[in-house]
């Protein structure tokens, strides 16, 4: 069965810096590179790498860029029927990297902001023979709203990243079955204080249990410190980061989120599928840009047995 990913497009540009600046500041780049972006993309890329089946809705402007992507597509073996070509111009971003990967990134959304109830109605079909429907906040709440309601009277699952973040409604959560933030999402989202936002994953562990959550996973990314995740039922528990050189962590969130849906999707235990999305994550963050080095499975794999060898 498939995925069925409400994308976003972003031509993204990126420029390598020494330090990442301070208000006022004006720096010189070392390096420039411009690629296809956008998290909704990253993670419909992300998941065909990976060898999931992915039916992807993606709104894109008629220029030049939108044009690209299209034509990537195609050549990624990406159905294409559901990208809609809107009066609008492409999502545009730029983003800068420091050389121990820290980043700072700007998006403007272009046409991922006209995506709309109607966009999801059109590609129904698809919707309707996926396995889950996975989303992000590239694109207005109102096309995810519509979309996991329509998943959940079909009974299919719904994956939610609420990044670049904002506070979901109190309607789209209830639909929500599984829901990954990062450590600042997750303290938006359960109002905690900005101390209890940087706790250990030990502090985690304790917090988890106590913070209300009716879905069926919540996961909490922490970078270099892994993940820590609570399953319906089930005792929270943490998964450590693999050890790494940093280079660029631009795409290690849509990767590792990524490796989560491909694993869950093929029915791994809770503590095997996070270590595999760590690796995902891992192996992204490790080198530089994003779609050009997004994983397949089997050189997630590798990666893996390396450690262990």
């Amino acid at each position: 069965m498939s995925i069925f990913v409400l994308g976003s497009y972003v031509n993204a540009h990126c420029l390598s810096v020494e330090h990442l600046p301070i208000a006022g500041e004006s720096l010189g780049a070392q390096s420039l590179w411009t690629e296809h972006g956008g998290k909704g993309l990253n993670i419909a890329i992300g998941l065909h790498r990976l060898g999931s089946a992915v039916n992807l809705l993606l709104a894109v402007g008629n220029d030049s860029a939108g044009e690209a992507v299209i034509h990537f597509l195609r050549t990624e073996g990406i159905d294409t029927r559901w990208v809609l070509k809107v009066d609008d111009r492409s999502g545009f971003g730029i983003g800068l990297v420091e050389p121990n990967g820290g980043n700072v990134i700007a998006v403007y959304p272009g046409a991922n902001a006209l995506l709309d109830t109607i966009s999801v109605q059109m590609a129904l079909d698809a919707l309707s023979s996926a396995q889950l429907v996975y989303a992000q906040f590239e694109v207005p709440e109102a096309a995810i709203l519509e979309a996991f309601q329509q998943a959940r009277v079909r009974g299919i699952k719904t994956f939610l990243n609420p990044s670049p973040w904002r506070m979901p409604s109190a309607a789209l959560l209830a639909v929500t079955d599984i829901l990954v933030v990062n450590e600042v999402e997750a303290a938006g989202l359960f109002g905690l204080d900005a101390s209890q936002s940087r706790k250990m994953p030990q502090d985690w562990l304790s917090l988890l249990p106590t913070l209300v959550w009716h879905g069926d996973l919540l996961v909490i990314t922490l970078a270099e410190q892994g993940c820590v995740a609570l399953q319906a039922k089930r005792p929270a528990i943490h998964v450590p980061a693999w050890i790494i050189t940093r280079v660029d962590s631009t795409g290690a969130g849509d990767a590792f989120a990524a490796g989560l849906v491909r694993a869950w999707q093929q029915g791994w235990e809770l503590v095997d599928a996070l270590r595999f999305a760590n690796a995902c994550g891992a192996m992204t963050a490790a080198q530089q840009g994003v779609i050009p080095i997004l994983p397949t499975e089997a050189a997630v794999m590798a990666f893996m047995g390396s450690f262990s060898t």
